[in-house]
């Protein structure tokens, strides 16, 4: 208690908070895009690993504003420098934004979005790939269930969410509209920058550049840049068999997430390749 009160009250005074957000979506390239920024000079990062996960977790959450201010440098070691929060699960979490608001105000942030069949089938096969990883912490989120399987509970009736967290939810999460939408509620348009994670593979100079223009940074140097583009950031390469069910399912799932982009296309007022 006297601890923790130790660093409510000092920690808003000594520590940086940060100055945008990188808020999702899960294996959209959040990893790629907070790496790349992170070796700009003006780019500070944060503490430890990207991923603070203080607004989506309840036992983070639940200790405290001056706990996550220590995930980031004191405000004499940043300097002029920015600093970020990438936790790639805000985005999809409802009542996230809320909390971002009460916290941290009117701060930018940016969210990156991958095409969602393939996004959930990504999803799948790292979680499906736990089984045998050398890392006890990740291996409590196995997912036994075959693509398949995982799809077809998630559409009936008498799915089980405590059986299946939200973690997985592979389809639910590729409802970017909705994420977005409870987003605007809280937060201007103009506080969050947009990006598709094909534009990464395309043009990878021109997206970084629009990084920097939103963060109001100088673009990367050419130096940089022609290193970046040798770089490849958690590149996950998983060998799973498609099997005739579970290319069933990806089909369906191009289907069912027409209408969700359509509507996404509209608010952004851009379309993408999906």
């Amino acid at each position: 208690m006297i601890k923790r009160l130790i660093k409510d009250v000092t920690y808003p005074i000594i520590k940086s908070r940060p100055d945008f957000l990188i808020i999702g979506e899960q294996k959209a390239g959040t990893t790629s895009l907070y790496n790349y920024l992170t070796q700009h000079p003006q780019v500070f990062g944060n503490i430890g690993w990207k991923e603070v996960r203080y607004f989506d977790r309840p036992e983070h959450y639940n200790q405290g504003f001056g706990w996550y201010l220590g995930h980031f440098p004191s405000k004499l070691r940043k300097g002029n420098k920015l600093t970020c929060d990438a936790s790639p699960n805000y985005l999809s979490y409802e009542f996230v934004p809320e909390r971002i608001k009460k916290d941290l105000g009117d701060i930018k942030m940016i969210a990156v979005f991958r095409e969602p069949v393939s996004r959930a089938y990504s999803a799948w096969q790292m979680f499906h790939s736990f089984a045998n990883i050398d890392n006890d912490h990740l291996r409590r989120f196995y997912d036994r269930r075959t693509f398949a399987e995982a799809v077809e509970e998630e559409f009936s009736p008498n799915f089980d969410h405590a059986k299946y967290p939200f973690r997985y939810d592979y389809v639910g999460r590729g409802k970017y509209v909705h994420h977005l939408e409870n987003y605007y509620s809280y937060f201007d348009k103009d506080t969050i920058l947009v990006l598709n994670m094909e534009q990464f593979r395309k043009d990878l100079d021109a997206v970084l550049n629009r990084v920097c223009d939103f963060l109001n940074i100088e673009h990367f140097s050419q130096e940089i840049l022609e290193k970046l583009q040798q770089e490849k950031h958690n590149k996950g390469k998983y060998q799973f068999q498609k099997t005739p069910a579970d290319q069933e399912k990806l089909e369906f799932l191009k289907s069912y997430f027409v209408p969700f982009n359509e509507k996404l296309y509209k608010i952004l007022g851009e379309k993408y390749n999906w």
